[in-house]
């Protein structure tokens, strides 16, 4: 998997490719942290890219969650690919997480 992250105006954006799975549950633990501190108002997930993502990798976003929410901030995912969204939507995630599409980005 690749990870990038860049800040635009009041939003902390987090860009993945390929595959989120344990073995990369670190780094994007790390970047969530990074991002929190950041103070921004939101934190974009670009998934635009993203190929796959694993209940480990899901469970760090929503680990991270109560977090994110206490600073203030909203956890957004955006550009999700169909495959991906359907995952989301079978365990109910978008009722509890914010998706989107790519126009958050713009």
């Amino acid at each position: 998997m690749e990870l990038y992250h860049e800040i635009k105006d009041n939003d902390y954006v987090v860009i993945l490719a390929g595959n989120l799975d344990r073995h990369n549950a670190y780094e994007i633990d790390l970047t969530l942290k990074k991002a929190i501190h950041s103070h921004k108002n939101k934190i974009l997930v670009d998934c635009r890219n993203l190929s796959y993502i694993t209940s480990e990798g899901i469970g760090i976003f929503l680990s991270s969650l109560p977090l994110i929410r206490e600073q203030g901030m909203d956890l957004v995912f955006c550009g999700l690919q169909p495959k991906t969204k359907e995952i989301f939507e079978i365990l109910g995630l978008d009722k509890l997480l914010l998706l989107t599409d790519v126009s958050a980005l713009a």
